[in-house]
């Protein structure tokens, strides 16, 4: 067994899964003596449900993923060649199919019992706009072992970019299409944001709960400690008490030898008389 062969099983299982089955293969380094797995495995965190949705992406529609990652490399391979038109129209071809595959993302969920609503599948559509287009980011989606939602690393723009076009006369069509593209595109980057602050706000409520029960059982096991001292001390109290009435049982003992031995004493005194 090998931190990989872990982290494959556990990032490929169901989310309510993934505790219990980590708990088992440390128990399992720790007997095969493998202290140091054992820890590593510890540290393997549970995925975000976007994370997950991602993981099983890349499991169950390897081929998919795969084509559309060729296609993202294609287009960058291709992009100083292209002209604004074709760009655009291979931009909204790259869109579409990153919508789809979004889309497969959550019948396959679904197919695992795991309904996700629209913003999981966005936030999934953009991860994999990501990985287009970055190949670091594609490869930590291929790898399958996502915590949670991917963003774009580099430093230039996350579409394409095309050699000039020739200048032409201004299209109104083009114009607006244009636009309207920005808006959508600002959108999706608020709703992107607009998750990202809401699983910020779940993560401290979560570690707020976490800090409440650790205050609880801190507070329990000063209290038994408490008590062991308490039950320590009742102890030591009734074995003295104990070795107390020890020696009131030897002197009573001894007293009644002794009133035994005048009885026979004084016995065979009347029986020589």
């Amino acid at each position: 067994m090998t931190l990989d062969d872990v982290a494959d099983e556990l990032y490929g299982l169901d989310p309510a899964d993934f505790v219990r089955v980590r708990t088992e293969r440390q128990k399992q380094a720790r007997a095969d003596g493998d202290k140091a797995l054992a820890k590593e495995i510890g540290a393997l965190r549970k995925p975000t449900t976007v994370g997950w949705v991602l993981n099983v992406l890349v499991r169950d529609a390897e081929d998919e993923v795969g084509d559309l990652f060729d296609l993202g490399e294609a287009l960058r391979e291709a992009q100083q060649h292209l002209s604004g038109a074709t760009l655009r129209t291979l931009t909204k071809q790259r869109q579409r199919a990153v919508r789809a595959l979004a889309a497969r993302a959550g019948e396959i969920a679904a197919d695992r019992d795991h309904e996700v609503g629209d913003d999981v599948t966005r936030e999934v559509a953009s991860s994999l706009g990501a990985a287009l287009a970055d190949p670091a980011v594609a490869d930590e989606v291929r790898a399958g072992r996502l915590l949670g939602a991917v963003e774009y690393s580099g430093f230039g723009p996350l579409g394409l970019v095309a050699v000039p076009d020739a200048p032409q006369v201004p299209d109104d069509d083009a114009a607006d299409e244009a636009a309207e593209d920005k808006a959508a595109e600002e959108k999706e980057r608020e709703e992107s944001r607009r998750h990202a602050e809401a699983e910020l706000d779940d993560a401290r409520a979560a570690l707020s709960d976490a800090e409440s029960t650790l205050a609880e059982a801190t507070d329990r096991r000063d209290d038994a400690r408490a008590e062991v001292e308490r039950l320590r001390a009742a102890l030591a109290k009734a074995e003295d008490d104990a070795a107390a009435r020890d020696h009131d049982v030897d002197e009573a003992t001894a007293a009644r030898d002794a009133a035994d031995a005048r009885v026979r004493n004084a016995t065979t005194r009347l029986d020589r008389m």
